[in-house]
């Protein structure tokens, strides 16, 4: 018998810093990735192949908002804040309620403002948040 599932974007909680990120732009909003492969791997002149652990953990959240969002302000409030004082930097999660996938980051902080762009359309914001060890969990869907 075929699965199956539902699948809500509304159930995927952002938290940076303790602020939830809302207002969200239509298609991908938001993307979690590490920057660097969890293996390199190495081929000798014989073809011997070894597998190098590479301790790199850092990755990075893109997140894309509405440009009416509220949640800029926010982003922008913590870019200025760690401009100011080194201090804009903090626990960021996402989660997927409609399943088991989870990102989380101890140590997070916004990569630079998100570029203004203005158009007879609604734009997007895309603010990239940085992540000194990234933590990714994918899962499936539960509903």
């Amino acid at each position: 018998m075929a699965t199956f599932k539902n699948y809500d974007p509304g159930r995927i909680i952002v938290t940076f810093k303790g602020a939830q990120i809302q207002g969200y732009a239509e298609g991908t909003f938001v993307k979690a990735s590490r920057a660097e492969e969890t293996f390199k791997t190495n081929v000798g002149a014989g073809g011997d192949v070894v597998r190098i652990r590479n301790r790199n953990k850092m990755g990075s959240v893109v997140v894309t908002l509405q440009a009416a969002s509220s949640s800029n302000d926010t982003l922008q409030s913590f870019v200025d804040l760690d401009e100011l004082t080194g201090l804009g930097y903090g626990a960021l999660m996402i989660k997927d309620l409609n399943g088991t996938t989870l990102v989380v980051a101890e140590k997070a902080w916004v990569q630079k403002p998100a570029d203004a762009e203005y158009g007879a359309e609604n734009p997007n914001r895309e603010w990239i948040i940085d992540c000194a060890e990234i933590v990714v969990k994918n899962g499936g869907s539960v509903v």
